[in-house]
């Protein structure tokens, strides 16, 4: 994921916690809501993951993961993705595809429809 995709001030984090709709899947929660900026994603990791290595480590993981579907998601949308502490155990295949699935379960996925 490149730097100026990221969500960064906490008045878009707000908007989107005000606003945006839920999907989940596994041990991450995605809340999505339209944007006029384009496309943002906002990384949300709590102390209660674990530790500054472990939460650093999961935002990394995270960021990979969204870096690998980028060009399928739909750009009109800011997002933000919170890790539940579950997610300490998952390797990054499956952070790959609860990610992947959070999107597809949202419809935000081009070309694919959730069913």
């Amino acid at each position: 994921m490149q730097k100026q995709d990221r969500l960064k001030k906490s008045a878009a984090f707000a908007y989107v916690y005000r606003k945006g709709e839920r999907a989940s899947a596994g041990n991450l929660l995605l809340l999505y809501a339209k944007s006029r900026e384009g496309f943002k994603v906002g990384l949300s990791v709590t102390k209660k993951v674990g530790n500054a290595v472990t939460r650093n480590r999961t935002k990394r993981l995270l960021r990979e993961a969204i870096a690998k579907i980028r060009d399928r998601i739909d750009e009109g949308y800011l997002y933000v993705i919170i890790a539940h502490p579950g997610i300490v155990e998952d390797d990054f295949e499956t952070v790959c595809r609860s990610v992947e699935h959070a999107f597809f379960k949202a419809g935000k996925l081009a070309g694919e429809t959730r069913e």
